[in-house]
């Protein structure tokens, strides 16, 4: 997610363990630990310049950063040395990452290419339509099937493919396609072990649970009868829990098996960019691009309550960076 505040924010991700976040400024880059809320590393503007993406990769050293003067340009970003490593210059602009240990998948206008870490050579190329929301999700548990999910050409439909099985240089061998609505994706997420892969179309009501080796739908998990912009899904680390933020101010939390559902406190006075994650299996956490973090609890009788709320902006720094 990527936009311009008037906190500076520019983009937020959590990282892969959802246990850290980055913050993209105008005046930079920030890292956060999640819990507690910390301020890992902080970076100025006279250091990066404006930053528009920026992934970890999990809690190692290395940082993939795009910066604002040169947005068709990845560099890997070494944390602990504070210097650049390498660098790869795309044909047009960079518009998402997603990162595993060994891999990121560089979504650029119509295609998505997936590059091997830390060398940064292209293994997998996956043609997408140039009209999509730059969607991308991959598996990221270190033994899981080394699955990349992303919007296919055919309205409402998504494309699967196990980039460890790819063809350097070209295509990779045909994805799978997997009609999951009526209208266009707006939102995709793969549990870590690439199991199972949520979706949320442009209607927003419902946000459907499916199984990526039989391609079957499993579960469809009502958010609301409104239409809304769903901004992020989530899975737990087991991939036992789901959570979504969207543009109603809200979050929501299921069991992926479909039996719970709850809807937690308004995050924000007035619907703005969020993502959600969570701490653990009773708790999750929304961040926004104003600048603020909030901390939901909750419990399997359908009890939610928010216990903590902060403006990350403002949290100070910590010496040490967490490896």
């Amino acid at each position: 997610m990527a936009r311009r505040r008037s906190s500076g924010i520019t983009s937020l991700a959590f990282n892969q363990n959802q246990g850290c976040f980055t913050c993209c400024l105008t005046s930079g880059l920030r890292i956060y630990n999640v819990d507690p809320l910390v301020e890992k590393a902080h970076y100025n503007k006279e250091e990066l310049g404006e930053v528009s993406l920026c992934e970890m990769v999990f809690r190692t050293n290395w940082l993939l950063v795009v910066r604002a003067r040169k947005p068709s340009s990845l560099m890997l970003l070494d944390d602990q040395q504070r210097a650049f490593k390498a660098e790869v210059l795309f044909k047009s602009p960079i518009r998402a990452l997603r990162a595993r240990k060994d891999k990121v998948a560089v979504v650029l206008t119509s295609s998505i290419q997936v590059l091997s870490l830390p060398s940064l050579q292209r293994v997998a190329l996956l043609r997408t339509p140039a009209s999509a929301r730059p969607l991308c999700a991959l598996a990221t548990d270190t033994n899981a099937i080394q699955l990349l999910a992303a919007p296919a050409h055919r309205k409402g439909s998504l494309q699967l493919l196990d980039v460890s099985r790819a063809v350097k240089g070209a295509q990779s061998s045909s994805p799978a396609v997997v009609g999951c609505h009526q209208t266009d994706l707006v939102c995709l997420s793969l549990s870590p072990n690439g199991a199972k892969l949520a979706t949320a179309s442009e209607r927003g009501t419902i946000i459907r649970l499916w199984d990526t080796s039989s391609k079957q739908m499993i579960h469809e998990l009502r958010r609301g009868s409104d239409y809304a912009d769903v901004y992020c899904i989530n899975f737990n680390c087991s991939g036992s829990l789901v959570c979504c933020v969207s543009d109603k101010g809200t979050l929501h939390v299921w069991a992926a098996r479909g039996n719970f559902a709850h809807v937690c406190a308004t995050p924000a006075a007035n619907p703005i960019k969020a993502l959600c994650a969570f701490t653990d299996d009773t708790s999750a956490v929304v961040i926004c691009e104003d600048g603020t973090f909030h901390k939901f609890t909750f419990s399997a009788e359908g009890n939610c309550h928010r216990s903590d709320f902060e403006y990350f902006l403002q949290v100070g720094d910590d010496d040490e960076f967490l490896h």
